[in-house]
């Protein structure tokens, strides 16, 4: 059972099978009986009138039970959904995108109206293991002066901050309702494009309309066991900005708000791909808007894959259905941008200023502070010198980042005789000059990711394939592209 390995999909026989199901399972049975006395003791000592017995026995009844019962459930579901996924694929090996029944569907929910529930649910287990571990360590501190033990006391802090979001994403979702995506294009096709409908199930116009962003996310898991984990890196990205219309949601729904999206599709991208478990390509479209109370936010997993129509050119009907591709659009600077252009006798002139993006120094800012308070601690606990080393070595590289973001300028300069890069903190140093001749390209690339946020850099190609960054922290990719377009345009290539 095997699928066309240019559609980037997997391979059925890659996923977990009976024999790894039934491992999960025969895992979650010592939790469960272990949760399920428990919780029998709890009952027998509240009879019995032992309060502190019985609450101290509820918390294991909770994170024992919730964890065996949780993973029985998990694994019975997951066996249910690869029997189906299975079905589908041997039905249609070819088109992996009838594999997921929301993808077959057309209709896909918001991932954050299922995700606000496992939240409350790991904030709760997280919560009911952290207080007692930090109540036992001031225990700890209190009688034997065990400075180190005070380290526990970061754990429901963390606690704090999981019950703050489940909080922010239940009250998003009873302002907003259900989001879902409706999909024009099924599925979205590498060298052709993505369209569909976004609906919210409640009036939301918003002024300056909705920030539609196309993610291509590649999800990297490391390590094993307690050490497994998985990052995240951003392999592309588009953002449009678009408006939203009211609409009627269909019986008993009222009122809904109705916002179209469609993104043209380079054809170098990378389709969606999970054949490998631990290296995954995945595609998410992401709505939105900044609103008074709770911002407007959803997550929609889209498919996107490379078919036999990738190598064949729009036809009219897609050229409707996507719009004019946005480099034949007239663009214009924005005034709020901080990058300044302009024409000297030498040619164009481009000058990045320094503390250009200062939400993401700010935040590298409160991080870095963070991780200082941190080894601060290290050092008042008196913990092994090798923690101190350890951590001192990131913070001083968090701090060299601190000080790009806030002090670091750039001004590039471009012309017929060649392109001009002079750098430096706070105040620019001597330039080095790159020779037209030896220039090959101006590429826009991805630099700096901050969460979902990227912002992009721009490179100068040479014959010897060296790469000279000339300006970086642009967080608009269409003005990247254009500042990118100036400098070729004045180079002459």
């Amino acid at each position: 059972m095997t699928t066309d390995i240019i559609s980037g999909s997997m391979n059925p026989r890659g996923r977990p099978t009976t024999l790894a199901f039934g491992c999960l399972l025969l895992f979650s049975l010592p939790f469960a009986a272990t949760g399920l006395f428990a919780g029998v003791q709890t009952v027998l000592k509240l009879a019995a009138g032992d309060w502190r017995t019985a609450a101290f026995m509820s918390v294991f009844a909770l994170v024992f039970g919730g964890a065996g019962f949780g993973l029985a459930a998990a694994a019975l579901y997951g066996r249910r959904e690869v029997a189906r996924r299975e079905l589908a694929a041997a039905r249609y090996p070819d088109q992996p995108w009838l594999w997921r029944q929301d993808w077959a569907s057309g209709r896909i929910e918001d991932a954050g109206h299922k995700g606000q529930y496992g939240l409350w649910i790991f904030a709760a287990f997280w919560n009911l293991i952290s207080f007692p571990s930090a109540i036992l360590a001031l225990r700890e501190v209190y009688q034997k002066g065990n400075r180190l033990a005070l380290i526990a006391l970061l754990f429901p802090v963390v606690g704090l901050g999981l019950i703050a979001a489940a909080v922010r994403a239940t009250m998003r979702q009873r302002k907003f309702r259900l989001s879902s995506l409706e999909l024009a294009t099924r599925p979205g096709v590498v060298g052709h494009g993505i369209a569909g409908t976004v609906r919210i199930g409640s009036e939301l116009v918003p002024a300056d309309g909705f920030a539609a962003t196309l993610t291509c996310v590649n999800l990297c898991t490391t390590g094993s066991g307690d050490d497994r984990s998985t990052s995240e890196y951003i392999r592309w990205q588009d953002e449009q900005r678009v408006p939203g219309q009211r609409g009627t949601g269909g019986a008993g729904q009222g009122v809904v708000t109705v916002i179209p999206v469609r993104f043209r599709l380079p054809s170098d991208v990378l389709p969606t791909d999970d054949t490998n478990a631990n290296d995954r390509i995945v595609w998410r479209l992401q709505i939105a808007a900044a609103v008074p109370g709770v911002d407007y936010s959803a997550t929609f997993e889209v498919p996107v894959f490379r078919t036999a129509a990738s190598a064949e050119p729009l036809g009219p009907d897609e050229e409707k259905l996507l719009g004019p591709a946005p480099e034949s659009l007239p663009y214009r600077q924005p005034a709020t941008s901080p990058i300044r252009v302009s024409t000297g006798p030498r040619g164009t002139q481009i000058a990045f200023p320094a503390g250009r993006n200062p939400g993401a120094a700010l935040g590298l800012t409160a991080f870095a502070a963070l991780w200082a308070a941190i080894i601060w601690l290290i050092v008042y606990v008196k913990a092994p010198v090798l923690f101190l080393v350890a951590f001192g070595l990131v913070e001083l590289a968090l701090l060299y980042g601190v000080l790009r973001m806030w002090l670091r300028v750039v001004e590039v300069t471009a012309g017929r005789d060649g392109i001009s890069i002079a750098t430096g903190f706070g105040t620019v140093g001597d330039p080095i000059r790159i020779d037209p001749r030896d220039i090959t390209a101006i590429e826009v690339r991805i630099g700096l990711q901050a969460g979902t946020k990227v912002y992009y850099d721009l490179a100068v190609l040479q014959r010897n394939g060296r790469r000279a960054n000339a300006g970086s922290g642009i967080g608009d990719k269409r003005e990247a592209e254009w500042l990118a377009g100036l400098i070729r345009q004045a180079v002459g290539i």
